[in-house]
């Protein structure tokens, strides 16, 4: 384990390395290189969350198809390549960042007033998720969860007049049940 542990942190040097010879930045080449280490690993397993309504209707977490940084996360009909993430553990003992399998970019909460929507955006801290990237994990048994953003406290939701398809995710004092698969 030590001697695998060794080789993969000089192959993350060597990357940055290569990456700052032809003008990428070395902090940004690290996060870039951890980032796609751990999904190539294998390290954080392929999950989708989605919210089930009173009346057994599915809406899963996801973005637009044209979702680009500062993006909002919506509600969606259906798991596909848009509504499928990364759920990978960070530093920060029982707290997942969710990288979107479609473009990389991570669920992110950064207002500290309720009913603000949640949005993607690019990793921060080396891959490991700034606060705002960081969603501590409550279990409820049975592959449901509800989840607090560690940066405002707030809770993971669907908007009081919800849910509804493309409709916004937003954070509340108040949790929403997930069911992750």
């Amino acid at each position: 384990m030590r001697r695998l542990t060794s080789m993969l942190a000089a192959g993350l040097l060597a990357a940055a390395t290569v990456l700052t010879t032809v003008g990428v930045s070395a902090g940004s080449a690290n996060a870039a290189v951890a980032r796609q280490a751990g999904f190539r690993s294998g390290i954080c397993p392929v999950v989708t969350i989605r919210f089930v309504s009173h009346r057994g209707v599915n809406y899963f977490l996801g973005i637009r198809n044209n979702a680009s940084s500062g993006s909002s996360a919506v509600l969606k009909p259906r798991a596909n390549r848009t509504s499928v993430w990364r759920s990978c553990g960070t530093p920060v003992s029982g707290t997942r960042i969710f990288f979107s399998l479609r473009d990389g970019l991570v669920l992110t909460s950064r207002s500290s007033s309720p009913g603000a929507d949640v949005t993607v955006t690019e990793a921060g801290n080396h891959g490991n998720g700034f606060a705002s990237q960081r969603w501590i994990r409550t279990p409820l048994g049975s592959k449901r969860f509800m989840y607090r953003n560690m940066k405002t406290g707030l809770w993971l939701r669907v908007r009081n007049n919800g849910p509804k398809f493309y409709q916004t995710v937003t954070t509340g004092n108040t949790a929403s049940v997930w069911h992750v698969s």
